[in-house]
C-alpha cells in the first residue's frame, strides 16, 4: 500500500502561491512604513534625508529578516 505524500496536490500547491504573493509585501512594505516614518521625523526635526535613509535601511532589514523567517516557517513543511 502506497502512502500518499502530504507535501503534494492542490492543498500544498495554493500554500506555495499563497507564500510566494506575501513575500513580496512584507519586505516593500516594511522599507515603505520605515521610509515614512522617516520622511514624518525629517519634516519634523529638519534633518531631511538622514532620518528617511536610516529608518528606510531599518525597514529594509526588519523586513528581510521577516521574509526569511516567514520562509522557515511556512515554507519548510517539505
Amino acid at each position: 500500500m502506497a502512502v500518499e505524500d502530504p507535501n503534494r496536490g492542490p492543498v500544498n500547491w495554493a500554500r506555495q502561491l499563497v507564500l510566494a504573493l506575501d513575500l513580496p509585501f512584507l519586505l516593500i512594505g516594511a522599507v515603505m512604513g520605515g521610509g515614512f516614518v522617516g520622511y514624518a521625523l525629517d519634516l519634523w526635526l529638519h534633518t531631511s534625508p538622514w532620518l528617511m535613509l536610516l529608518f528606510g535601511a531599518l525597514g529594509f532589514a526588519g523586513g528581510l529578516r521577516a521574509v526569511l523567517q516567514s520562509l522557515a516557517t511556512r515554507g519548510g513543511n517539505r
